[in-house]
């Protein structure tokens, strides 16, 4: 139960700062949960009603979102009438509900009874005393009617749809749930308190939690703190992906019949939890989840500190590690020492509140039955803060790769692409290898056997290496965006992958980069030169198209290349021939002419080839990848060159 305790730990450290936030993202007080709210309704001291609004939670979500009590029972109903203690539907809270809708069971009586309770102990409060005296009255409905927050039909039910026109549709009527269902907070008007939101009163809510610890019906010993006859909890709380997240970590219910396997006569002789661990912890999870968490579908990955240290991103890309820059696109490195300069910076800015006294958790969370059953933890590990920045580090300074491609909306809503040199994120990586329209299972599924690669710094799984290389090898299959995103992270999987096995178990001062993001001219490994061979063949076509004034297309170099790492000596002889007129073409120019420039390069790596042995039609492996992709740089890298000469030229001629 260490993650318990880490959590607990968390919830301690960070509560007093953030327990009065009006969002979902709250750090919740134990006892406590969320709602979003469609009524509002004011009362003064005496609980006389005074006056009534529905919430616009379209127009500000936040505005609705209502920290409510909640006992064990009511935060986990589901069928049955179990009142929240103080916030609640008007089926609950509504003394006139059956008058105004007929047929279905009002939880009034149930919801006064336990909110008199509350009243009648020593932890009331003024503001509880008012709600309760206020819904005694039972005219609850009859009031929002007046105030024409709700509407009547012809029966005198509430009205469930509107008939009007659109232009006079009352706001209830645009939330999502049905106006007979609506969920009512109450604002209470007390000569001196400065704030009437019930729901945001400190005291409100400590008064509530120690009412409700002392009525706990089950003690016992609590596992993490050890703490003997203490309340524990029976039921767990939920929400912790989302809203609507039913699955529970910790659960219990096999009470009939073979009872938990044979193993226990009851669920206290597994494991019993005291009720303030429990909230506490799940409390913080949630917390933890919707403020850092990363989402995909239904796997939920956090990583955290104890004293809410800020992190690098652990499943996120290059970007994501030194922040947003897409709106800023110079600032996106794209050199060698650009991407160093502030890869250090982006560490150096964490490592002043992580150190070796820091405590880190990595947590994954998942489940088999969508946002119902069992919630899994599927990976989990601890950390000193110093030991996961170095983790990270590693990560994004082994797996990098330039240019690699994501998408952004800019400020007009168009979706863009931007390049930059860095690190894929876990999802990148999987649709590379598998293809966009990958099931969440598999996406799920691989995203978790990358999770030890960067925080454990483990080899990266073969099989994921070669799947996208395959698919790199297919441009012919995919859209040329498509392509180039695959190209990207196919070379950066595989040049991590090479590096790795020849530093194994080595430091990140130590380890040797053997393959390199740049142009190695001097790299005589035979896939490696028949990628650059091939890159060649590409840019010529490209060139003479170009110059021809032809429209830009598929080149045979890109049509050729599944059938070039399969047989490269053949394929090569049949691209060489459909080269010869573009290259007779050039030949007519001077030897510094760009294409006769690329035709010298290739006789030369044609010639390393050739020297070597190595122009056979053996199969290339994974690394012909890293020459291609590094040759087309070469030449990015050579153009720009160009043009900032023609440029220095025509300064110095005075811009003539």
């Amino acid at each position: 139960m260490t993650w318990v305790s880490r959590l607990c730990e968390t919830y301690d450290n960070c509560s007093a700062g953030v327990l009065k936030a009006d969002t979902e993202k709250s750090l919740l007080p134990i006892g406590h949960t969320t709602q979003y709210a469609q009524i509002e309704i004011v009362l003064d001291a005496d609980g006389n009603f005074r006056s009534a609004r529905a919430l616009d939670r379209n127009n500000d979500e936040n505005e609705a979102v209502t920290i409510i009590p909640c006992t064990e029972d009511s935060a986990n109903r589901t069928r049955g009438l179990e009142p929240h203690p103080l916030f609640d539907k008007l089926q609950y809270v509504a003394g006139d509900y059956s008058t105004y809708v007929p047929g279905k069971e009002s939880g009034f009586d149930a919801y006064v009874n336990n909110l008199r309770r509350w009243c009648d102990s020593p932890y009331s409060h003024p503001m509880i005393r008012a709600v309760l005296s206020y819904v005694l009255k039972r005219t609850m409905i009859a009031d929002l009617v007046s105030e024409k927050v709700l509407y009547l039909s012809e029966a005198g039910e509430i009205l469930e749809k509107w008939t009007g026109s659109d232009e006079e549709k009352p706001l209830l009527f645009r939330q999502p749930s049905r106006p007979a269902d609506a969920f009512v907070r109450f604002c209470v008007e007390i000569p001196g308190m400065p704030d009437s939101r019930v729901w945001m009163n400190e005291e409100v809510r400590q008064r509530f939690i120690a009412y409700y610890t002392h009525m706990f019906p089950n003690t016992g010993t609590c596992y993490v703190t050890g703490k003997t006859g203490v309340p524990v909890s029976r039921k767990s709380a939920g929400k912790i992906r989302n809203a609507g997240d039913r699955a529970k970590i910790i659960s219990s219910n096999d009470d009939t019949g073979f009872t938990f396997r044979g193993r226990f006569a009851s669920h206290d002789q597994a494991v019993t939890l005291s009720y303030e661990a429990s909230q506490k912890s799940m409390n913080a999870l949630k917390w933890l989840v919707a403020k850092q968490g990363y989402r995909n579908g239904d796997q939920a990955i956090v990583a955290w500190g104890t004293k809410d240290e800020p992190l690098p991103p652990v499943c996120g890309d290059g970007v994501d590690l030194w922040g947003d820059l897409v709106h800023d696109l110079d600032a996106i490195p794209d050199t060698k020492e650009e991407f160093a300069s502030r890869l250090n910076k982006a560490i150096a800015g964490y490592s002043a509140e992580l150190n070796d006294s820091s405590n880190v958790t990595v947590m994954g969370l998942d489940s088999t039955n969508g946002l119902q059953g069992r919630l899994s933890l599927t990976f989990y590990r601890e950390l000193t803060g110093s030991e996961f920045l170095k983790r990270i580090m590693r990560w994004h300074t082994t797996c990098i790769w330039y240019p690699l491609f994501r998408s952004y909306r800019d400020n007009d809503g168009k979706n863009r692409w931007i390049r930059f040199r860095g690190a894929p994120s876990p999802v990148d990586i999987a649709v590379a290898a598998y293809g966009s329209s990958l099931n969440d299972k598999l996406k799920k599924a691989t995203v978790e056997r990358l999770l030890p690669c960067i925080v454990d710094g483990k080899p990266l799984p073969r099989d994921l290496v070669e799947a996208a290389s395959m698919r790199a090898s297919r441009p012919f299959a995919m859209e040329k965006w498509e392509f180039n995103r695959t190209l990207g992270v196919a070379c950066a999987l595989i040049r991590k992958y090479y590096n790795d096995s020849m530093n194994d178990r080595t430091s990140l001062e130590e380890y040797r980069e053997v393959w390199s993001v740049e142009l190695d001219s001097l790299n005589t490994d035979r896939s490696y030169l028949f990628g650059r061979l091939l890159a060649y063949a590409r840019k010529i076509e490209e060139y003479s198209l170009y110059l021809g004034g032809t429209e830009a297309r598929q080149t045979n170099a890109e049509r050729f290349m599944l059938q070039f790492r399969k047989r490269p000596d053949k394929t090569w002889d049949q691209l060489y021939q459909k080269l010869l007129p573009y290259l007779s073409r050039f030949r007519t120019k001077g030897p510094e002419f760009f294409g006769n420039r690329c035709e010298a390069g290739m006789n030369s790596v044609m010639d390393a080839l050739q020297s070597s042995g190595g122009f056979t039609g053996e199969p290339l492996g994974p690394t012909y990848l890293l020459g291609y992709q590094s040759q087309l740089n070469q030449f990015e890298v050579e153009y720009k060159m160009m043009k900032a000469r023609k440029a220095e030229s025509k300064k110095d001629d005075g811009g003539l």
